[in-house]
């Protein structure tokens, strides 16, 4: 229970960083909105997760496992769907010039934002983990 307590924690903390980062992630509510949709998220990577895994496992074995954080996506894509007051619309990279190197503007499309944001996600969770492992 204590585990699962901290993953909601983790997964809250998580999505309201990547909202804040990543500007086509959006969460209506107040706090309430943000912990239910924290809520979800964990009960969904717990409960389906694996059993996404178990799906995709042929094509992990075929490619090494390469394409296990394709798994990640396949369940935040289900959460948008069965999350009422959870949004995700394609993201508008603003672009970036830093030290002369420039980097053009671009919109991403809807499958390629699934995959930012999933991993932005699950980095967060996996760097929350491991520092309260230590």
């Amino acid at each position: 229970m204590k585990k699962f307590l901290r993953s909601i924690v983790f997964h809250v903390f998580a999505l309201w960083l990547t909202s804040t980062l990543i500007t086509s992630l959006s969460i209506s509510g107040n706090a309430w909105g943000m912990l239910s949709a924290g809520f979800m998220l964990t009960v969904m990577m717990v409960l389906l997760k694996p059993l996404v895994s178990l799906i995709f496992l042929p094509i992990n074995i075929l490619t090494l496992g390469l394409l296990s954080w394709f798994v990640n996506v396949v369940v935040l894509y289900l959460w948008t769907l069965f999350v009422p007051n959870v949004s995700l619309v394609p993201w508008v990279f603003p672009g970036l010039n830093v030290g002369g190197f420039i980097m053009p503007s671009a919109q991403l499309s809807m499958p390629w934002t699934l995959v930012i944001v999933s991993l932005v996600i699950m980095f967060i969770v996996s760097a929350l983990e491991r520092l309260d492992d230590h």
